[in-house]
């Protein structure tokens, strides 16, 4: 990993606490962290429950992870779409996007029950009655998702 790459990559610089993340890191191994969706300088309401699984390792998607990696990522997927499960969310959408930023962050996105059929799996963190809060609205929103982790 060359310093140059990560210096200004996003994600390595919530993995070094360089931009806070609310709550801090739900799981910060040698593999993986994750992560709430901090609010963004422009939009400070957040979609509550928004996660990110990021490999520890400055990596662009999956195809760059070695075998071990990509195992650690996909338990800490499992993991934490469990937490938000018994948390209430009726489904836990899962997605890679990786074009705005080349590090592998996946995200996890819950759908909860007060959402409306006809709003569409992109549209549960924007649609009007979302569950949204500020930065301390999502710490705390954290804190009950590390509870579950170790439950």
């Amino acid at each position: 990993m060359e310093a140059d790459s990560t210096q200004d990559c996003l994600v390595c610089r919530e993995h070094r606490g360089d931009v806070p993340v609310p709550g801090g890191h739900l799981i910060a191994d040698d593999l993986v962290v994750a992560f709430h969706l901090p609010p963004l300088p422009d939009s400070p309401q957040v979609y509550l429950g928004y996660l990110f699984v990021t490999s520890r390792r400055h990596a662009p998607g999956f195809a760059d992870l070695d075998e071990t990696e990509a195992a650690a990522v996909g338990q800490a997927i499992a993991r934490l779409s469990r937490a938000l499960r018994s948390l209430g969310a009726e489904r836990v959408y899962v997605a890679v996007i990786g074009s705005g930023v080349p590090h592998l962050h996946v995200h996890l996105v819950p759908h909860w029950p007060e959402t409306p059929p006809e709003v569409r799996w992109v549209d549960v963190d924007t649609w009007e009655g979302a569950r949204r809060g500020g930065f301390e609205e999502a710490e705390r929103f954290t804190a009950t998702i590390a509870e579950q982790l170790g439950a």
